[in-house]
């Protein structure tokens, strides 16, 4: 049994909203009211769900034992079948047994369920910072969809955590899930910043449009939110507008210092905006946040790359390996292979320790691009961005503008690419 005081807040009967505290029922656009006895009946019945109910039980519960013709009981569970679009002949929400008594047949879902378990989406949305958590939000999204198809918020959420699946490299039905259900988000509430974002990274990675992608944002930030300024941050940075991105991934960082994808989406802009000294004061203070944060350390052996600061770059890498748990006589190789050939030597060992990863995930295909390019392996850099692209890749959108691309410049296919990624 569920609790009658629990349903008076709110429940989920077969695609039905049900209110009793204002006798509503709403479906889609169809809405209707209950006289309080109908409203009585029902939840009733509904905190005996699956259960046969008899006729005196109900007489008991909802007309307090009074006498009532088999009229007006008749009469009740008509009008009640009625509002909820049933048939006695072939009832898929409430059944007639004669002579023993009444069942519903589908079990209510009381709202305050609901709401717990879009709230906890939400929340494992926007505190998520690796697939695994990014997944758990995804799962508690679309439970809560299974009962709540058209709540907005919910739709809008969902939408968020498909293109973070997809930017993952889960693959690329993510990206038209989240087209789907932000466009749904947006028919109810054109202002929801999740749909807006969700539509935007659309814009940017499918539809190669990121000034599409940029208007789609600025329709998402009153209030201002740091998900939103982040990801307009990078949109800016990709078309070359280097100061004001800087500006709203700083101001994303006010929004939420403690935020680890904030500080790293900083180092993201600064370095194709190539300030190379801000990316390593600001570095330092990620590093205060979490120590040993392999990706940061790894990203910054790319930035003294691309300065010929060949022993702080090899010093960030082994702070990387060790920070991703690689075995002490694995650096030590690496130690011997930079010493007698310098970085060139050090990319290829990189290279062959990501090919050994039997993963082979997004970020390691990202970072195998670039490992390629600094090498100058052009062949092989475009080869995996050929075949990455299909996947609905964001980390394409950076090619006009990082340096970690400068040598690729110069061949015909990196200004086809640019072409291809609406870019120019």
């Amino acid at each position: 049994m569920i609790d009658r005081k629990r349903l008076a807040r709110g429940f989920r009967l077969a695609g039905w909203i049900v209110k009793p505290e204002d006798g509503s029922l709403t479906s889609g656009s169809v809405s209707t009211r209950l006289e309080p006895q109908l409203m009585d009946l029902l939840v009733y019945l509904c905190s005996r769900a699956r259960e046969v109910v008899a006729k005196r039980d109900v007489l008991d519960a909802v007309w307090g034992g009074r006498f009532v013709s088999d009229d007006t009981v008749k009469s009740s569970f008509y009008q009640l079948r009625k509002a909820l679009g049933d048939d006695s002949r072939a009832p898929k929400i409430l059944e007639t047994l004669p002579k023993r008594g009444y069942r519903i047949l589908i079990d209510p879902e009381p709202l305050d369920a609901e709401t717990s378990l879009f709230e906890k989406g939400r929340a494992a949305l926007m505190a998520a910072a690796d697939p695994a958590a990014f997944k758990q939000a995804h799962l508690y999204l679309e439970k809560f969809l299974e009962t709540g198809p058209d709540h907005p918020g919910a739709l809008a959420a969902l939408a968020r955590a498909d293109v973070v699946m997809a930017s993952l490299g889960f693959g690329a039905d993510f990206w038209k899930h989240a087209k789907a259900s932000a466009e749904r988000a947006i028919q109810f509430d054109p202002r929801l910043s999740d749909a807006r974002l969700a539509l935007a990274g659309v814009r940017l990675v499918i539809d190669h449009d990121p000034r599409a992608a940029l208007a789609e944002l600025d329709g998402a930030l009153d209030p201002p939110d740091s998900a939103v300024l982040r990801w307009r941050a990078r949109i800016l940075a990709v078309v070359g507008r280097f100061d004001s991105a800087i500006a709203d991934a700083r101001r994303a960082v006010e929004i939420d210092p403690w935020s680890v994808l904030a500080l790293r989406d900083l180092l993201d802009v600064l370095l194709l905006a190539r300030r190379y000294d801000e990316i390593e004061d600001e570095a330092s203070h990620l590093f205060k946040l979490t120590p040993s944060a392999a990706d940061v350390h790894l990203g910054l052996a790319w930035v003294y790359i691309i300065q010929n600061k060949d022993r702080q770059a090899f010093d960030a890498f082994v702070a990387g390996a060790q920070a991703l748990g690689v075995a002490t006589r694995q650096i030590d190789q690496a130690r011997k292979v930079f010493e007698s050939g310098g970085i060139p030597a050090l990319l290829r060992l990189w290279i062959a320790l990501l090919e050994n990863d039997a993963s082979m995930g997004r970020k390691t295909q990202n970072d195998l691009i670039v490992l390629h390019a600094l090498l100058g392996d052009r062949d092989r850099s475009f080869e995996l961005i050929e075949k990455t692209f299909p996947q609905g890749n964001p980390f394409l959108s950076t090619l006009a503008v990082s340096p970690l691309f400068d040598n690729l410049r110069g061949d015909p296919r990196h200004g086809e690419w640019i072409a291809r990624l609406g870019l120019k």
